[in-house]
């Protein structure tokens, strides 16, 4: 079993905003700079061995923020598979532009136009688990909300009608097995 540090970026201007971002490369602001920094104890408590980032700035940002008290912090592995969901027309969009379709996204019920398929995001995370596995754990992965609740779905079986979105920042731990399952020990942990 390899130990899965799984923490949703900071806040962004457009968290803030609640604009969708999917792959828009948008950066921490500064309250989510100051989050980051108020959840490093917790996260640094684990002691993580090696690191694993998305390749947009938001969780690259997290990551090194996270990592910068560690005495000896590990060069961060960017994987595109950790990358958030692609969400066509809507990137950029905030839940009430959206309307009542938002809410059945979010259950899973529905996929945006344009955007990623749920069975697509399920194999390019199932992947991504098996990846970060085999690296020396605890693995800290700086990734997004709409991974985090893929890796649930592909790993724990929880699927994404069962859980509210984590928040930005906040851990979500998760010990995995050599064949992809796992078994969630914390949930959204917040400082």
């Amino acid at each position: 079993m390899t130990t899965l540090l799984l923490v949703r970026h900071g806040a962004t201007e457009w968290t803030l905003a609640r604009r969708l971002q999917g792959h828009a490369d948008v950066d921490l602001c500064d309250r989510g700079r100051q989050d980051v920094r108020a959840l490093s104890p917790i996260v640094a408590r684990w002691r993580p061995r090696s690191v694993v980032v998305s390749p947009l700035l938001r969780t690259r940002t997290t990551a090194r923020l996270l990592c910068a008290p560690l005495a000896a912090p590990p060069d961060p592995v960017v994987d595109a598979a950790w990358i958030e969901h692609g969400l066509g027309e809507w990137e950029g969009l905030t839940p009430d532009a959206i309307g009542a379709d938002y809410a059945r996204w979010r259950a899973g019920e529905i996929v945006p136009p344009g955007a990623e398929p749920a069975r697509a995001i399920r194999a390019r995370v199932a992947r991504a688990v098996g990846a970060a596995a085999r690296l020396p754990g605890p693995v800290l992965v700086a990734t997004h909300g709409g991974t985090i609740r893929a890796v649930l779905a592909a790993c724990v079986g929880l699927e994404p009608s069962r859980i509210e979105p984590v928040a930005a920042p906040s851990l979500t731990v998760l010990d995995v097995a050599g064949d992809g399952s796992g078994r969630l020990r914390h949930l959204n942990v917040v400082p």
